[in-house]
């Protein structure tokens, strides 16, 4: 058997048995956006890990080195967000090619204090080693939280409204300019949203201190994806309204210019993140009135079902099913 056999969240759940020898203070391990364990007091501890690989996750000669330090800091912070918490202190570790010089580093690491700054999260520390061949950026990130305001995957419940923080597409839009070098009048924004994704943390904490959403998680993989792990670490399944998924007028513009399969692009491709939780559906309009205060997004895009599987109510009034293929490193 091989990786492929399995994919990336068939070898998380491989790995992830017998990994607690210590159960008391652990209140999530393995199997969500952040690891959760108790503290002192009535706060709890986020810590969640990416790690960036040089073409995998990213192209040298297709983002800036200031835009790369920020990218790399902000998936993490968006993971923080992702469980209603307060991003804090972070580690970086980097393996560093022959092929990268000071200049580039000077600007990677500026891009990163400069996310750090924007959302108040410390710089202390890390690794330094050398690479044979690729970029390769890991960073670690504390976060917290009251152990009462966590969300997890897995809390969503039958007739819970599912509801995005905003609009999707756009980065998978800016990756497709990027491999393809197509021309497009409003390419700037789609890029910035692929190369400079802004972590939805304040709304993460608005949804959390308000205790009216059952579950949460931001969008990496795409919205298919991502709502899958929440079907199925909630024993559930899935509507999404075709006609409520969020775009923006540039995402549809460029979609019709190159007759890009924008359903596609809006749930399979990711790295948008936003974030996409469940509430019940009495308390969606209260939900949404706090978020849209504070100069927050709330779409309402779908319901949790009982039947297993994710469907999609088509325009035009059909149901379909929903592929959950989203982004898997081992197939």
């Amino acid at each position: 058997m091989k990786l492929q056999d399995i994919g990336e969240f068939g070898f998380i759940e491989r790995i992830g048995r017998d990994c607690v020898v210590r159960a008391g203070d652990v209140i999530k391990g393995i199997g969500d956006d952040c690891c959760v364990f108790k503290i002192s007091g009535d706060l709890a501890v986020l810590l969640t890990t990416d790690m960036l690989v040089e073409n995998v996750h990213f192209l040298l000669n297709s983002i800036t080195p200031y835009e790369l330090g920020r990218k790399s800091l902000a998936v993490n912070i968006s993971d923080i967000a992702a469980m209603g918490g307060k991003p804090k202190e972070a580690v970086i570790s980097i393996a560093i090619p022959d092929t990268v010089d000071l200049p580039f580093l000077d600007a990677l690491y500026e891009g990163m204090k400069s996310m750090a700054k924007e959302f108040d999260v410390n710089l202390l520390g890390g690794d330094t080693t050398w690479s044979p061949e690729h970029l390769i950026i890991n960073i670690a990130l504390v976060g917290e939280a009251p152990q009462n305001e966590i969300l997890f995957r897995s809390g969503a419940r039958v007739g819970d409204v599912i509801f995005l923080t905003g609009p999707v597409g756009s980065s998978a839009a800016g990756l497709d300019i990027t491999l393809t070098g197509r021309s497009f009048a409003g390419q700037e924004k789609l890029l910035k949203a692929h190369r400079d994704p802004v972590p939805h943390v304040k709304e993460g904490r608005i949804i959390a201190g308000m205790g009216m959403a059952n579950s949460l998680i931001d969008v990496s993989d795409g919205v298919a994806a991502d709502l899958d792990h929440i079907c199925a670490d909630s024993g559930l399944g899935a509507v999404i309204e075709e006609a409520y998924l969020p775009t923006t007028p540039g995402f549809r513009a460029y979609c019709k210019q190159y007759n890009q399969d924008s359903r596609h692009l809006s749930l399979h491709v990711g790295e948008d993140y936003v974030l996409l939780g469940t509430a019940p559906p009495g308390l969606t309009d209260k939900l949404e009135q706090a978020l849209r205060s504070e100069g927050c997004e709330f779409y309402p895009i779908g319901s949790m079902v009982s039947e297993p599987g994710l469907r999609l109510k088509c325009s035009d009034g059909s149901t379909e099913p929903i592929e959950t293929r989203g982004w898997d490193h081992f197939k």
